[in-house]
């Protein structure tokens, strides 16, 4: 009790508990699929990345020889332009005028010679076509970066995730080589999350756990094999770091979403299964397992995400994870569970599933580009989707309740999906910007660095039309403003498949010619191809801002100037748009069946679809319940309140501290940041331990 008042007088001192500045509003989702659910044989592993700061260009890096006993240089890498500058990467990351190298950290010894690959933000595959895609996740154990342990209790980690990656694709061609090289490094030298993504938040005990302070690494290769990957801290003086993987059986695919999604560990390591030498003694060494039953990863090293307050006194989101999760497994297999509600607890779905239908790369697409549309939770419909329905949610605020996380969204600063071709030249896959509206353009490792010079281009703080991600920015600001459904009906998403189509009848031609007459073939291609799709994409955004000037839509085939667009009846009824010129407000309402029959135009066309998953509208501070339904009083008890029904001291706390006017930073929930939750952590509260 009096270690939670220090804590609880902190927070009234307005402390922000996070550990760097919390800019990168990170929450990517990863994707990986095994071969025998492709119709090709191919492996897929891949993600959308989601920071509202990171730099969207793509560097190449190159092979390497290194002299007997070279050492490898360990560094820190950001989301921001510039990510890393130095020598050895490449020319996209030498210094410019005005930068400063970035410091090592320390050194780990060097193998002879190093795979060429394609970085962005987080390494995306290299030239054998092993692939990789990221997730960062809630965790209750974790390091600290170098000299930066802030008690005596407290781990360390010489290398991130970034440099996890980093290696893994420098020097290996299967993900199975992947997995255990980066669980060697986190073994030996510690593993630490990426500076600047986590931030502390509270169990349901009280206890510390921290969000975005474990990694899901997603891996595919050419042997048609996919992995899941998780890492997180250690245990001080059993285990520098604890991580296991496990392969996708044979036909599945699968999904994170922010939230660790493997369970049950083996007692010993099999074909399907790797994991640290120590992890059951560390497991239970750390108080967080019994040694009881089968080793549950997600439930012993992850917070319960339907009861985690991150930042403290603010209401769990497991919808953040869960919404993501069940929609891509819906997906993947609509038969066996598209009739399946949308859960709390993301664990309630399945680690992995088997798909039921081979899938191609334009399938993957669709996963990655999805806004739930012709569900329950389209994000085209509703208020907040305004009339024209502009499925993309402004997530800054206000604290009254969460918006639904999209797959696609605004902040998406690249979607990657690396194909791992069994027996074509593997191809990545790169849509720079929101999926949703961009296109993806093939990169292929194996044929060196020729490609575009777009998309190593324009960083968010300088506009050129000389980039990639300028234009397919562009083109989606433009036209979820003006009028989303009309421009994407008519403009963007034709466009789109058009492209898409285009790039997929070209490449057996190219592919074929460049085996006769060598990779130079394929090099020259892409270039060019990536240099069409952005020019293209850059005619789009001219043509849009004609389109839709002054709320008109100008058409340019037919001549026809000045059509003016009126609010949908649907909406204006909603609103009770009518005579009265005063400002309108409005009501949550439901639509149903019953509504829509009595109110005729009063609804969108594609509704109403039927609400198969009741869903909590508050959380309960005080009791810590969920309350359900409409202004019901129905509530689902949780871990916090005790047989009596009362509140534990530490619901109590997190009442009394959600009422104080503190600063709190928020982990992957960029939706509940502010600017005064990014400074740096107080030195006092994190002496405080974990």
């Amino acid at each position: 009790m009096a270690r939670a008042l220090r804590i609880a007088a902190l927070y009234a001192l307005g402390v922000h508990v996070v550990a760097a500045k919390k800019e990168k509003g990170l929450g990517c989702t990863a994707i990986a699929v095994d071969g025998d659910a492709a119709a090709d044989g191919s492996a897929f592993a891949g993600m959308n990345a989601d920071c509202a700061q990171c730099d969207p260009r793509i560097a190449y890096i190159p092979a390497r020889e290194h002299p007997e006993g070279a050492k490898r240089e360990i560094y820190i890498f950001s989301g921001e332009a510039p990510r890393f500058v130095g020598y050895g990467r490449g020319h996209f990351y030498e210094p410019k005028e005005g930068e400063k190298l970035s410091p090592s950290q320390g050194t780990i010894p060097e193998v002879r010679s190093t795979y060429a690959y394609w970085e962005g933000i987080l390494p995306l595959m290299n030239e054998k076509g092993l692939t990789l895609g990221e997730s960062s996740c809630a965790s209750r154990l974790m390091n600290y970066p170098p000299r930066q342990a802030p008690h005596e209790n407290a781990t360390e980690g010489l290398v991130d995730l970034t440099n996890l990656m980093q290696i893994a694709l420098e020097r290996c061609a299967t993900a199975r080589c992947a997995v255990e090289t980066m669980g060697a490094i986190a073994d030996e030298y510690g593993f630490f999350p990426m500076v600047g993504e986590w931030s502390l938040g509270r169990q349901a005990d009280g206890t510390v756990a921290f969000d975005d302070g474990g990694e899901a690494v997603t891996l595919a290769d050419r042997t048609g094999e996919a992995w899941i990957f998780h890492v997180v801290g250690g245990v001080k003086g059993v285990a520098k770091s604890l991580w296991a993987a496990m392969r996708l059986p044979k036909g599945h695919a699968g999904f994170v979403a922010n939230n660790f999604v493997l369970r049950e560990v083996p007692e010993q390591q099999t074909e399907d299964w790797l994991f640290s030498p120590r992890l059951h003694e560390a497991a239970r060494r750390s108080g967080l397992w019994s040694g009881e039953g089968r080793l549950d990863w997600s439930r012993v090293f992850a917070p319960d995400t339907v009861t985690f307050q991150s930042p403290a006194g603010a209401a769990p989101i497991p919808l953040y994870a869960s919404l993501r999760q069940w929609r891509l497994v819906t997906l993947a297999a609509p038969k066996a569970y598209g009739g399946v509600s949308l859960p709390l607890d993301p664990l309630t779905l399945p680690s992995t599933l088997k798909v039921e239908r081979k899938l191609g790369h334009q399938d993957v697409f669709a996963f990655l580009s999805d806004m739930y549309e012709g569900t329950e939770f389209d994000m085209t419909q509703g208020v907040l989707a305004g009339p024209f329905g502009n499925p993309f949610r402004l997530e800054g605020g206000p604290k009254l309740g969460q918006v639904p996380r999209g797959i696609s969204i605004y902040r998406t600063s690249y979607s990657t999906i690396g194909q791992a071709r069994p027996s074509e030249e593997p191809v990545l896959w790169f849509a720079v910007d929101t999926p949703a509206t961009s296109v993806y353009v093939p990169f292929y490792p194996a044929v060196g660095s020729s490609h575009a010079e777009a998309y190593s281009t324009g960083t968010l703080l300088e506009f050129t039309r000389k980039s990639a991600f300028w234009a397919f920015d562009f083109v989606c600001n433009w036209a979820s403003v003006v009028n989303w459904r009309h421009a994407a009906e008519h403009f963007v998403l034709p466009l789109r498949a058009q492209l898409h189509n285009e790039i997929q009848q070209e490449m057996p031609a190219v592919e074929a010619k460049a085996k006769r007459d060598g990779p130079q073939v394929l090099a020259e291609w892409q270039k060019q191809t990536q240099q069409r799709i952005v020019d293209r994409w850059w005619q789009l955004a001219d043509e849009l801002v004609i389109a839709y000037n002054d709320g008109n839509f100008n058409n340019a085939t037919s001549k026809k100037i000045g059509s003016s667009f009126a609010y949908p009846e649907w909406f204006a009824r909603e609103v009770g748009f009518n005579q009265d010129i005063h400002p309108i407000f409005v009501q949550r309402d439901y639509l149903s069946e019953d509504s829509c029959a009595q109110r005729p135009g009063a609804c969108p066309s594609s509704y109403p679809v039927e609400v198969r998953s009741p869903l909590p509208g508050d959380y309960n501070l005080a009791t810590a319940t969920w309350l359900y339904g409409r202004g019901e009083t129905e509530a689902q008890d949780l871990a916090l309140v005790e047989a009596d029904g009362s509140a534990t001291w530490a619901g109590q706390l997190l009442l009394a501290l959600a009422l104080l006017p503190a600063g709190f930073a928020a982990g992957r929930v960029f939706e509940r940041r502010s600017a005064a939750a990014r400074e740096p952590a107080d030195a006092a509260y994190l002496r405080l331990g974990a």
